[in-house]
Parts: C-alpha cells; sequence; structure tokens
C-alpha cells in the first residue's frame, strides 16, 4: 500500500536560494553517525531549510526539486535521479546514535533512524524527519555548530564533512575542541557500532594508522587545501610536526587527540589587499624589532594574516605557533593561581581548626 502524506501535513517554503548556514544542535553533532559523502549532503540539505517553526503544528516535510538538487548540489540534472535515488533509500536506513546517561551513571547510546519517510520519485525528493529526534533537531539547549552550507557541499570526503562540522560547533573566541578520547572520536565518525565494537565493514580501520590517515590527516589536508575552508579554518602545527592536532599517548598507545585550529574572521584573508598587507607587515615588524616591544594576541593574529594574503604561509604558521603557545601559558596561569588559592585556603582552614582543637601533637 502506498504511503499518503496527510493534506494537513506541513510543507514548509524552500526558497530559491541555498540558505548560509546549517544550524545543528551539539547532540546532533556529537551523535555516532555513518554517512557517505552524498548522504550527508541529502541530510545536510534538509538541516540547512529546518527552521524551528516548521514543527510548531505538525512534523514538516521538505520536498526539492529536480533542478534545486542539480544546482545546490551541482549535478547533472539529467543524472539527478540516477545519481540520488539509491542515495536515498540507504539514508532511510541510517540511524543516528545519541549519547544519554543511566540512572547508574553509565554512559549509553540511544539509536534512533533519521527519518519517518524518505523517497525520491517523479523528479522530487521528500524528506520527513522522525518525530522521536524533533528535540535533537530544533533544541539547542547545550549550543550549536553553524555550519557554512555552500563549504560543506564543497567537501568531497566523507570524513572531511564529518570533521568540519565537529569543528564548526566551537567558533566563538575562547572556545575549542576539548581532547577527544580515541575511541570516542571512531564512534563519532561512525568506526564502532552501538557496543563500542568495530563494524564489520570497516575491518581496514582495525590499526589506528588507518583511522588517523583517513579520518583525521587526509580530512585536515582536505579542508586546509580547499580553496573556501582555507578561507575561514586554519590549522596550526604542534610542537611535534603534526599539522592540525597533538595526541596523547599512554606508552606507545594512542588514547586521545586535541584538534589544533583557528577559525579566522570573515573575510580577513581574503578581503585583505596586497598593498595593505604589507603596510601591516610594515609597521608590526618595526614594532617589534626596533623597539623590542611584544606585540599583543590580537596584532599576532593581524600580522599572521597579512602573511598569509602575500602567501608568506610558513611564517604565518609560525605566528599562529606562537599566538596558540602564548594563550596556552595563560590558561596554564590561572590554573595555577587558582590552585595555588585554593591551597592557601585549605592551609588557613587548618590554622583555624588547630586554634580552635588545641592544636593536638602530631
Amino acid at each position: 500500500m502506498e504511503h499518503v502524506v496527510s493534506k494537513d501535513t506541513n510543507y514548509p517554503a524552500i526558497g530559491p536560494a541555498l540558505p548560509k548556514h546549517i544550524k545543528k544542535g551539539h547532540q546532533l553533532v556529537f551523535s555516532r553517525q555513518d554517512l557517505s559523502a552524498r548522504e550527508a549532503d541529502l541530510f545536510a540539505l534538509m538541516m540547512a531549510h529546518m527552521k524551528e517553526p516548521d514543527w510548531f503544528n505538525n512534523t514538516p516535510v521538505y520536498s526539492f526539486s529536480c533542478s534545486q538538487l542539480s544546482e545546490w548540489l551541482e549535478i547533472d540534472s539529467r543524472h539527478v535521479g540516477s545519481i540520488l535515488s539509491p542515495v536515498a533509500e540507504r539514508l532511510s536506513q541510517r540511524k543516528v546514535g545519541i549519547r544519554g546517561v543511566s540512572e547508574k551513571g553509565d554512559e549509553e547510546f540511544d539509536y534512533i533512524p533519521f527519518f519517518k519517510r524518505l523517497t525520491y520519485k517523479d523528479g522530487k525528493l521528500m524528506m520527513i524527519p522522525n518525530d522521536e529526534l524533533r528535540t535533537e533537531y530544533i533544541e539547542y539547549n547545550q549550543g550549536f555548530a553553524l555550519i557554512n552550507t555552500r563549504n560543506f557541499f564543497n567537501l568531497k570526503k566523507e570524513y572531511s564533512k564529518r570533521l568540519y562540522e565537529l569543528l564548526s560547533r566551537f567558533k566563538t573566541e575562547g572556545t575549542t575542541m576539548k581532547v577527544q578520547n580515541i575511541d570516542d572520536l571512531k564512534g563519532l565518525f561512525g568506526i564502532l557500532d552501538e557496543k563500542g565494537k568495530l563494524k564489520a565493514d570497516k575491518s581496514s580501520f582495525k590499526n589506528n594508522s588507518v583511522f588517523m590517515k583517513r579520518c583525521i590527516r587526509d580530512s585536515i589536508d582536505e579542508i586546509s587545501t580547499n580553496p573556501q575552508t582555507r578561507k575561514e579554518l586554519l590549522f596550526l602545527t604542534s610542537d611535534k610536526g603534526e599539522k592540525g592536532y597533538r595526541l596523547y599517548k599512554q606508552g606507545r598507545k594512542i588514547v586521545g587527540i586535541e584538534f589544533l585550529y583557528r577559525w579566522l574572521e570573515s573575510g580577513t584573508v581574503q578581503e585583505l589587499n596586497l598593498q595593505a598587507a604589507k603596510e601591516t607587515i610594515r609597521k608590526l615588524e618595526v614594532k617589534r624589532l626596533q623597539s623590542g616591544e611584544k606585540l599583543g594576541i590580537d596584532e599576532l593574529r593581524l600580522l599572521a594574516d597579512a602573511y598569509r594574503a602575500i602567501d608568506h604561509i610558513d611564517t604565518a604558521e609560525q605566528i599562529e605557533r606562537s599566538i596558540a603557545e602564548r594563550q596556552l601559558e595563560e590558561v596554564q596561569n590561572q590554573q595555577d593561581s587558582a590552585q595555588a588559592d585554593e591551597f592557601n585556603d585549605m592551609l588557613a582552614k587548618i590554622e583555624a581548626l588547630k586554634e580552635m582543637g588545641g592544636n593536638p601533637q602530631y
């Protein structure tokens, strides 16, 4: 029996322009999912158009025409059906693993299908999201990722897209992704199943070296060389020469990964013309070298952007490393100060207890 969509179903209007951003809640960004590049694009297309009011009355149905799909996903209009129909079929069966905590404090994952229905028919793609994920789709209590839609589509590899959206969760000043347990990362990249075991079709990832190459290094390489994403996201080099990340080990075993990156302010590199870049370099380098004055972090960022604008990438990255080291030192100093204050408070309480209790002999 053919499924018939109710007449009172809400069909949000799909405008002629592709929305600039995909807004995705923290819980959904940091869920376990395993989507191919094409599947990720279709899901992102729906998320880019989804707005909270869409859910006010009924479950929304997102309908995209062949011409819209051809334009936005850059597919020849003659081949939209043959390319997307099997993709839609696979995506309709995909589940997302939502993290939770049991009453005993144990970590759990609830695997829920993304869609109630997803079809490609008569030159139209119809996407009906699963009501059970309503909260994850439109509530942002834990924050959200603001993902550049066009840049997401421009990335071609599935793991590059995944890393790009993970890093998009932390764009504001002073927020970065904390050190990630390597098994948690494997789950986020769809390498492990709901029980934390290697998936049958991911046997090549048994060795960490394969995971590091395909999911981490190759993704960083694509994002940092893509003509669009390289203008907004800058990867820093670790003290051991690793581009974009720092490894944490127990013995020889990798246990965690910290991503080293900085989101560039919109327009800094691409709009900084050559003459302005040269003047910035002259002014700040003279200040630094002749007066011996230490440049502030904002000045260093401007200097790095100026060097990048004239394609002196090595110098720009050297400055970026200095910025990262200085920020890390500031955080460490704050932590040391807080620990010292805490210890002094404890000593003061001990002295007070000595006075109250007569200070018995040790």
